[in-house]
């Protein structure tokens, strides 16, 4: 009888470790690298977005990880920086833009948190390896349904190409623990 009333407290103990580092990844800004080789990211959206460079997964204890941008105030954001990325700039309604530095020849994993619109809220994550010295543009918005996209500037900065993510699809967390 004693088993069934300590399994249980040990699993509601567990189930709290991955939370606290989802909440600590809405609280801590995004670190960009201090060197290594690098790419550049202009990044639009109409929500949050966090990252987590190294990684082709989420996992909020990386160093480095944390919220890039953000429509809401109240997190920590990288919102208006400008590296002065060449190319065709857009916007987005009611959006923030940002420019940043990432690791290249690493990949890295973003993660999108939709503001709550006519009552939905969305969610989506993508990684990709950047390479060094280019400069890529990601947007991720509510519009087109719920979405990251991910462009690369040509060669002559006159225009962005899509580009697809690699690894394509869902990215997962790194520890299973930590979706509980």
């Amino acid at each position: 009888m004693r088993l069934f009333t300590v399994i249980p407290a040990v699993l509601l103990a567990l189930s709290g470790c991955g939370q606290v580092a989802n909440v600590r990844s809405l609280s801590t800004g995004y670190i960009p690298p201090q060197s290594g080789e690098t790419a550049r990211i202009r990044l639009l959206t109409d929500g949050l977005v966090r990252a987590v460079p190294g990684r082709d997964c989420l996992d909020w204890n990386v160093p480095g990880a944390g919220v890039m941008a953000s429509a809401k105030s109240g997190f920590p954001d990288h919102n208006g920086e400008n590296l002065s990325i060449a190319g065709p700039i857009y916007s987005l309604a009611g959006s923030v833009s940002s420019e940043l530095v990432v690791p290249a020849n690493k990949p890295i994993a973003l993660h999108y948190l939709g503001r709550l619109q006519y009552a939905r809220q969305c969610a989506r994550t993508m990684t990709f390896v950047p390479r060094p010295g280019v400069d890529y543009r990601v947007q991720a918005s509510m519009s087109a349904d719920c979405s990251f996209l991910l462009d690369e500037l040509s060669a002559d900065g006159m225009q962005w190409v899509a580009v697809e993510p690699k690894p394509d699809g869902k990215v997962s967390m790194c520890h299973a623990m930590d979706n509980f």
